[in-house]
């Protein structure tokens, strides 16, 4: 499974492109770049970039638990109701759709961030905010990071 890391800042020009850098293209072949995502709502106002094995998980997972639960249903619906499969240009961009704009509050610039199985794409503003306390030199990054690491200790 493809794993995606690193932050930086970019354009998004008139028409809505991104550039997603190379080292964010780079599929479980590290020889074959992706050409092709699935954009979609993401969690916290930012848009959500998923490889298609990523999105794929995300559809079996919906289709196991949507008749159990009904709050599922609506949520599939909301999941659904923006989700665009988009293919890389020539130059390394993808179009985002206008209402995925409009969720993520996205100007002139972007915040792409590699969130392990996906990307995200944020307002810059509202990235420094979801970061919130994490940010902050000794403060939550480094007790939640002793979590982790002391886990299996």
């Amino acid at each position: 499974m493809s794993s995606f890391t690193g932050t930086d800042l970019y354009a998004l020009d008139h028409k809505g492109r991104i550039a997603i850098p190379p080292w964010l293209r780079r599929g479980e072949s590290p020889r074959r770049s992706l050409t092709r995502f699935y954009l979609n709502r993401g969690f916290e106002g930012c848009v959500a970039v998923y490889p298609p094995e990523v999105w794929q998980i995300w559809m079996e997972r919906l289709r196991r638990r949507r008749v159990k639960v009904p709050n599922l249903r609506a949520f599939q619906r909301m999941f659904m109701n923006d989700a665009r499969e988009v293919t890389v240009d020539a130059q390394g961009r993808v179009t985002i759709p206008p209402a995925l704009i409009r969720h993520a509050a996205l100007g002139k610039e972007a915040v792409l961030h590699g969130a392990n199985d996906h990307i995200e794409i944020w307002n810059p503003e509202r990235y420094q905010q979801a970061l919130g306390a994490m940010a902050e030199p000794g403060g939550e990054y480094d007790r939640v990071g002793d979590l982790l690491e002391n886990e299996d200790a």
